[in-house]
């Protein structure tokens, strides 16, 4: 395959040269064991991005409308991942922010560097009652599904011709984020009356944004040859048990009451042709997990986007018990007192924010202070 950028080719050729195909072998053991609760060798850890001279990395805005920008760039982390080996897997997905399914429905969206993608918000009534109408969109027509499809298809073509690179890295679904995250970027802020106030309204955007989550999750399944029930997502991660992710982001704003009532029933809905998945928020999420935790069929993994908001030693715990796996990018202070309290965790520590690396002598200290069950120091803001 002829590419525009002739460097590409040479980035590609010199990530073949780095990947080692007995660590992936070790690693993909390593994450099966974490899911089916065997004695591991070591806390598993997946480390940051660091500073890499080695490999470039582009804007946001830079990407969006270059496929191989977006392809070499998602390739970045698998390169860093090559070179310190660490506990990851390899995979690339698409990578255009939380729109991808908003822009079915025709939402308009706005990016930057800053915010990568965003949608608009209809906070119209009677639009909002014409797109519930209008049902489940087509998929392969939206201009936005073509990008990504665009994506998907050139990365495959290009991984195709090395055979190393085909071999270990995984595609990762779009972002399709969660029911309820979808109902807020196509509502807009508005959304949070509607709960009171418009019931009806909000249910009848959450049956149609649930069912659009299912088919167009199944749709790229499809597209890419993957199974339904098991994935490998981002940050490295394998899921195991269940094939797709919920993130909750937009559901930390509103009440345990209603979250249980209004949002939960639609993740066990989204989560059960998947087998589950893992659920994911920012924000300070304490008083839904235990909804999270106990209510809704399907949540074999979670991960914390503000993670030292929350009691980890509590939530190491409560996931133990549950034979939940834990993705943590949190302080690791306690973590060894959290360790002997609950020896049977499944745990994986991303050091990702304000533990990620400064540098790839400091990225090869951090993981083996993690995998030895030591904490590592947090960044200053």
């Amino acid at each position: 395959m002829k590419l525009k950028n002739d460097n590409f080719k040479h980035l590609l050729d010199k990530l073949e040269a780095v990947i080692d195909l007995k660590h992936v072998a070790q690693t993909e053991q390593l994450q099966n064991d974490l899911w089916n609760g065997r004695k591991l060798p070591y806390l598993p850890c997946v480390v940051g991005l660091f500073p890499n001279s080695d490999w470039p990395v582009y804007t946001f805005t830079e990407r969006w409308d270059d496929v191989e920008k977006n392809i070499i760039n998602s390739l970045g982390w698998v390169y860093s991942g090559a070179l310190l080996k660490d506990d990851r897997l390899y995979q690339i997905r698409p990578e255009y922010g939380v729109v991808n399914i908003p822009e079915l429905f025709g939402i308009e969206t706005i990016i930057s560097n800053e915010g990568n993608s965003m949608s608009e918000g209809l906070n119209d009534r009677d639009k909002l009652k014409r797109l519930i109408d209008a049902g489940v969109p087509d998929f392969a027509s939206c201009k936005h599904t073509q990008k990504i499809i665009e994506y998907q298809d050139t990365a495959r073509e290009l991984l195709s011709g090395y055979e190393k690179l085909s071999q270990v890295i995984h595609f990762t679904l779009p972002d399709t984020q969660g029911p309820f995250d979808l109902a807020c970027l196509i509502w807009g802020s508005d959304i949070y009356l509607g709960l009171h106030d418009e019931p009806e309204l909000f249910e009848q955007l959450m049956e149609l944004v649930t069912r659009t989550f299912i088919e167009y999750n199944k749709f790229h399944q499809k597209r890419m040859g993957d199974k339904a029930d098991t994935a490998y997502h981002i940050a490295g991660l394998k899921l195991v048990n269940g094939g797709i992710r919920i993130c909750d982001d937009s559901a930390t704003l509103i009440s345990k009451e209603m979250y249980a009532r209004q949002v939960a029933p639609y993740n066990a809905q989204a989560f059960a042709p998947f087998s589950g998945g893992w659920l994911h928020y920012c924000g300070d999420g304490n008083r839904l997990l235990p909804t999270m935790l106990n209510d809704i069929p399907g949540v074999h993994a979670i991960h914390l986007g503000n993670p030292d908001l929350h009691n980890f030693r509590q939530l190491v715990k409560d996931t133990a018990e549950r034979k939940i796996v834990l993705f943590w990018s949190g302080a690791l202070e306690e973590l060894p007192v959290a360790l002997q309290e609950s020896p049977d965790a499944r745990m994986l520590v991303l050091l990702e924010n304000r533990y990620a690396p400064r540098s790839f002598e400091d990225a090869k200290w951090r993981l083996e202070q993690v995998r030895k069950g030591l904490p590592v120091p947090k960044a200053q803001w």
